[in-house]
């Protein structure tokens, strides 16, 4: 019997098998941060169901530049939290620029739902030279220009935004990239905040498995948006 090794490298992970196939990624649950890496091996036949994302900033010439994560000192960070600008528009990392999208690998056709999570901070300099994060608070949240075409924003009730259509690769060597913000809002500008301010940026990404992994993986008998699976 053919046996098949998953190899998944992310800040928290969690990792169920049942009669259904699902693979949730969680890139962070909290504020806490992570690193490990697991080796799950299953005895049996079967096809597996493999998602991550790209964070990333339009350079406005049409490149990327890659989101970095939250630097707590000079060799360590938090991994998986990414530092948005929301203080100057013209400065690198500016919130207006962040872009999102997803690869899906998956060799078998994959539901998958992302939440966000979001943290408001303050960074300053004591009398003593030490830098300080403090948290803030942050009522309003950021409005990012979700591709809502094709995503369904069930966050009110449960967080997440789900991808709507079941979807896998192209091929064994190409994924299917599936855009999750590819602009910000055409018709309005970001509200800046004052200096020192900062947003901190993480994501959980879940994917199951189309054949009843929503039924009984997230518990939902029908999509959030009507009809069946």
């Amino acid at each position: 019997m053919e046996q098949k090794v998953i190899r998944s490298k992310f800040n928290l992970i969690i990792l169920t098998f049942s009669t259904l196939l699902v693979v949730v990624f969680s890139v962070v649950l909290s504020y806490a941060w992570f690193t490990d890496e697991d080796h799950i091996i299953y005895a049996g036949e079967m096809g597996f169901v493999d998602v991550d994302m790209n964070v990333y900033f339009d350079d406005g010439l049409g490149g990327e530049i890659p989101a970095e994560e939250v630097m707590i000192s000079s060799n360590e960070n938090k991994e998986g939290v990414y530092r948005i600008n929301i203080t100057d528009a013209d400065a690198p990392y500016f919130v207006e620029d962040l872009r999102i999208s997803i690869n899906v690998k998956s060799s078998v056709d994959t539901y998958f739902r992302i939440k966000i999570y979001e943290q408001m901070t303050f960074i300053y300099t004591d009398i003593n030279g030490v830098t300080n994060e403090l948290a803030s608070r942050y009522d309003q949240g950021v409005e990012l220009n979700y591709d809502l075409d094709h995503w369904y924003d069930h966050s009110t009730f449960d967080g997440y935004l789900y991808y709507q259509n079941k979807v896998q690769r192209i091929s064994e060597n190409t994924p299917l990239v599936i855009g999750f913000v590819d602009s910000y809002f055409p018709d309005r500008s970001f509200s800046t905040k004052g200096p020192g301010y900062s947003l901190q940026i993480a994501f959980s990404i879940e994917a199951v498995q189309s054949d009843d992994g929503p039924i009984y993986i997230w518990g939902l008998e029908i999509p959030p948006w009507g009809g069946v699976w």
